[in-house]
């Protein structure tokens, strides 16, 4: 369960340039038995906005935190399909 002020995304790449950005952090990620998707729960909700510049590629983040923050969630997401199968 959520509170209002978090944010829960199934886009690992968006939950990435948020944490990279200093927008959010990660509280947590989980997934369903036998679904391959996993949901990551951020601390904070971006705005419209900032969801769109990454879409539209003109957010910017340093490259070096968005491969750090990338390979992180990755791993946390193998961990979490390895534990509901």
């Amino acid at each position: 369960m959520t509170d209002q002020s978090s944010y829960v995304t199934e886009k690992l790449i968006l939950a990435a340039y948020l944490i990279a950005s200093g927008k959010a952090d990660l509280l947590s990620a989980r997934s369903s038995p036998g679904n391959a998707n996993v949901s990551f729960v951020l601390s904070t909700i971006p705005t419209r906005q900032e969801i769109t510049d990454f879409f539209n590629g003109v957010a910017q983040v340093s490259a070096l935190r968005y491969s750090e923050a990338i390979t992180n969630l990755k791993s946390i997401a193998h961990e979490e399909r390895r534990r509901h199968g």
